[in-house]
C-alpha cells in the first residue's frame, strides 16, 4: 500500500492508492455486492466459453507457466456473468489474457475465429495473431517500419496499403510530418498560424480566433479555444431555464428540439442537434397533469445518440443498444455514467446530461454564443428574444414558441400542453404547505445557501411547489425537485451540503446514494 505495507484486501489496497482530489469517486460497492452464484458461473466454464484460458490443450497452454491462468479465469467468469452472458465480455477477457502472455513472449495460438470472437478491423486491414512483422506506416514513411517490435495480436493494414493515424491508406493517400510531427492527409491544426495540409505539404495561412475564443495551447497544440459556456436546465413540468438564464414552463408531451446549432455556415463550428421527447408521467399519478423527459436524442458528426427512461447505462446509436461506457470517433463523442447521471461529452464541448427520470442539461461552449436555436433559446446574453421561432421572428407565446419547435414523429399521439388559464392550478392553501417545504431551496442558511448567489434558486422553488401540487406522491417529487437545484449547483462548481437523511429524500432501492466530500465540494452520486 502507500505506506509500504501489504493490503489484506483487493479494496484496501485500492483505496490506499486513491487521489483524493478527483471528484465524485466512490470506492467500489457496499453492502451486498453484485456476484453470481456457482450454477451461472459454471455454464461458461468450458472449453466453449471461458473455460478456453485454462484449458491444458487449448490455444494458451504454452503460456500456462508464464502466466498464471485462474485469475483471468475468475475474472472471466465474474464479467461474463455479470453481463448476463454476453459474448463481449466474454472475449475482452479472453483478449485481456492473450496479451499478457504475448507480453512474455510466450507463443498464443489462433482462437478467434468467424463464428467466435470475431475482431473487427477497419477498412483496408485484416486481424492477425501476431502485428509485429514489418508494418507499413505514412508517419515512418517506410514500408519497414515496427520491425522487431512486441508480437502482439491486432489489425495490419492490408497489403499495398500504408497505417495514417487508425486509418490504411494508400501510399499516396498518406499525410506528411511537421516540426517532428505526424498529420493526416486533409488535418486541420494550429501552431502559430492556421494550418491545413495536403497533397503531403503543409501550407499555412495567417488565422486568427473567432468571438468568444482565445488562442491557447491544449493537449500540446495550439488552437482556439471557447471562452465561458452556456448551460440549458430542462427539469419537471418540464421547466426551461434558458442559456441566458431565461425561465418559463411549457408542459407538451411530444419530440422538441431542445437545442441546436444554427447560423453556422461561415464558421468552424461543428453541427449538433438536442431533441427531448416528453410523456405524461404516470409514476407520479394516475392521471398526471406533470409530464417529464421520456428520451434524449444528440445527433453531431452523422450519429445518433438516445437515452431513454428506463435503460440506465445504455444508448441507442444509430439504432443499436450498446452498454456504457462509449467512446466514437478515436474520443470525439463519449458516452458514460457520471453519479445519478447518463452523460454525452464531444471534443468541441457540448454537454448533455440525463438523469433518467426527471433532469436534462445541455451546456453548450461559449464559442456558440449566438448560434444555437431551440426551446433553450439563442445564447446571446439577451432574455429579450430568446423566444425565437424556426423563422427568426420572436414571439411572447410560449405555446406558439413550443409548438414551432416540435419535431413531427409518424404515429406518434401527443400533446402540445396547455396555456394560459387553461393550465391546471395549485390549491392556495395546499400552495402554502408545499413553500414550506419547498423553502429548503431558497433557505439562506440551509445546505444550497452558497450556490444562491451563483444560480437564483427562485425559480426552482416555483417549479417545486407547482410539481409536488401536480403529484400524488409528493415526497417523491419533492425529493426529484431539489435534486433539479442541487444538479445544477454542482454543474456550475458551487459548493453544496449533504441534504438527504434516512428520514428525508433516502436513497432508493434502485439507487444508492454516496456522498463524497471532495476538496470542499460536496457531491451527490448515484451507483449500482
Amino acid at each position: 500500500m502507500r505506506g509500504g505495507k501489504q493490503a489484506s484486501t483487493s479494496e484496501a489496497l485500492g483505496q490506499s492508492w486513491k487521489v483524493s482530489t478527483a471528484p465524485g469517486c466512490v470506492d467500489g460497492c457496499r453492502g451486498v455486492c453484485p456476484d453470481c452464484n456457482i450454477t451461472e458461473r459454471s455454464l461458461h466454464n468450458t472449453s466453449s466459453y471461458c473455460g478456453l484460458i485454462s484449458d491444458p490443450a487449448g490455444p494458451f497452454r504454452d503460456c500456462h507457466s508464464k502466466v498464471d491462468p485462474a485469475g483471468f479465469l475468475t475474472d472471466c467468469l465474474y464479467d461474463v456473468c455479470l453481463h448476463q452472458g454476453s459474448g463481449s465480455a466474454e472475449c475482452k477477457s479472453l483478449a485481456a489474457y492473450t496479451a499478457a502472455c504475448q507480453l512474455t513472449g510466450a507463443k498464443v495460438c489462433p482462437w478467434r475465429s468467424a463464428q467466435f470472437c470475431d475482431a473487427q478491423c477497419p477498412s483496408n486491414s485484416h486481424y492477425e495473431l501476431c502485428t509485429s512483422s514489418c508494418m507499413g506506416s505514412c508517419e515512418k514513411n517506410s514500408t519497414l517500419s515496427n520491425c522487431g517490435a512486441q508480437c502482439m495480436e491486432g489489425c495490419a493494414c492490408n497489403k499495398g496499403y500504408l497505417q495514417s493515424g487508425n486509418d490504411c491508406v494508400p501510399a499516396d493517400q498518406c499525410g506528411c510530418m511537421y516540426e517532428g510531427k505526424y498529420y493526416q492527409r486533409g488535418q486541420v491544426f494550429y501552431p502559430d498560424a492556421l494550418c491545413q495540409k495536403d497533397t503531403q505539404k503543409v501550407h499555412c495561412k495567417q488565422s486568427s480566433c473567432g468571438p468568444y475564443e482565445t488562442c491557447e495551447t491544449k493537449n500540446y497544440v495550439r488552437s482556439c479555444q471557447p471562452l465561458g459556456k452556456g448551460v440549458c436546465s430542462i427539469s419537471g413540468d418540464p421547466h426551461y431555464n434558458t442559456f441566458d438564464n431565461n425561465t418559463y414552463s411549457f408542459q407538451g408531451t411530444c419530440t422538441y428540439i431542445a437545442a441546436k446549432g444554427c447560423h453556422l455556415s461561415s464558421t468552424r463550428l461543428a453541427a449538433f442537434s438536442v431533441a427531448v421527447e416528453n410523456e405524461k408521467w404516470y409514476r407520479m399519478s394516475d392521471n398526471p397533469k406533470v409530464s417529464v423527459a421520456k428520451l434524449v436524442a444528440v445527433e453531431v458528426y452523422g450519429t445518433v445518440l438516445i437515452l431513454r427512461r428506463n435503460e440506465a447505462r445504455m444508448v441507442w446509436i444509430n439504432g443499436v443498444l450498446h452498454h456504457l461506457p462509449r467512446n466514437l470517433f478515436n474520443g470525439k463523442v463519449k458516452v458514460y455514467q457520471e453519479g445519478a447521471n447518463d452523460v454525452i461529452i464531444t471534443d468541441f464541448g457540448l454537454r448533455v446530461t440525463y438523469d433518467l427520470v426527471y433532469h436534462v442539461t445541455i451546456t453548450v461552449p461559449g464559442n456558440y454564443r449566438g448560434r444555437t436555436c431551440g426551446l433553450c433559446g439563442n445564447f446571446n446574453d439577451d432574455k429579450t428574444d430568446d423566444f425565437q421561432l424556426p423563422c427568426g421572428n420572436v414571439t411572447k407565446d410560449l405555446q406558439t414558441f413550443g409548438v414551432a419547435w416540435k419535431v413531427p414523429v409518424p404515429g406518434v399521439v401527443c400533446e402540445d400542453g396547455c396555456s394560459g388559464d387553461l393550465c391546471p392550478k395549485c390549491d392556495d392553501r395546499k400552495k402554502a404547505a408545499l413553500e414550506v417545504k419547498c423553502s429548503i431551496i431558497t433557505n439562506p442558511e440551509g445546505p444550497f445557501a452558497a450556490c444562491h448567489d451563483v444560480i437564483d434558486p427562485a425559480s426552482y422553488f416555483r417549479d417545486c411547489v407547482y410539481d409536488v401540487c401536480m403529484a400524488t406522491d409528493e415526497q417523491s417529487m419533492l425529493c426529484h425537485s431539489i435534486a433539479a437545484y442541487i444538479l445544477d449547483c454542482q454543474d456550475f462548481g458551487a459548493k453544496t451540503q449533504k441534504w438527504r437523511s434516512p428520514s428525508f429524500c433516502r436513497e432508493t432501492q434502485r439507487l444508492r446514494t454516496d456522498i463524497n466530500v471532495c476538496s470542499g465540494l460536496v457531491v451527490e452520486v448515484f451507483g449500482s
